[in-house]
């Protein structure tokens, strides 16, 4: 996966964002209770308009990969739960987030899930710089994709980058986004 700068010290983001409505956190008890998070467009306003907020892969400087949930486009908050105050960004470890979401965001990554001080976290068995095609499909993947790990050897073509494969003639996978 290629990493990026987030804006944040040490704090690198990959992958697509994924919608997400709801998180399990900690309450003040220390109870996993389950959260709505929304974004909160228009601030000014009486009745703000809410939205889904999106996640997104987040690796800290030590590789441990993560979720950081912000608003919805550039201009949204969000707000978690009843609260009343907003934020432009949380990070969250992995069990936080639903099933769902979590497999999505995990797609492109070949990783294996650790646990730390009672949270699940991932760290990226290898980084995968190159694009995986399947000459039968004509579709290509991500290198650490469960479907690229599925295409028999001789049907495989590797691309450096995903231009290359384009100007082949290939399509990006509709899971791993290729």
């Amino acid at each position: 996966m290629i990493w990026r700068e987030s804006g944040v010290p040490s704090i690198k983001v990959g992958g697509k964002y994924v919608p997400v409505k709801t998180l399990f956190l900690k309450d003040k008890w220390g109870q996993k209770k389950r959260f709505r998070v929304q974004t909160i467009l228009n601030l000014k306003e009486k009745k703000p308009h809410y939205t889904p907020a999106w996640a997104q892969l987040a690796r800290d400087s030590k590789g441990k990969i993560g979720a950081i949930v912000a608003g919805a486009h550039s201009s949204g908050w969000i707000r978690v739960g009843s609260s009343r105050e907003t934020q432009p960004y949380i990070f969250v470890s992995l069990d936080a987030l639903p099933k769902k979401v979590r497999k999505k965001l995990l797609v492109p990554l070949d990783y294996e899930l650790i646990e730390e001080e009672g949270t699940i976290l991932a760290k990226e068995k290898k980084e995968y710089p190159w694009y995986v095609g399947n000459l039968k499909s004509r579709l290509f993947h991500e290198a650490g994709c469960w479907q690229a790990k599925r295409i028999k050897s001789e049907n495989k073509i590797i691309f450096k980058t995903k231009k290359e494969a384009f100007k082949a003639g290939y399509t990006p996978h509709k899971l791993c986004g290729g």
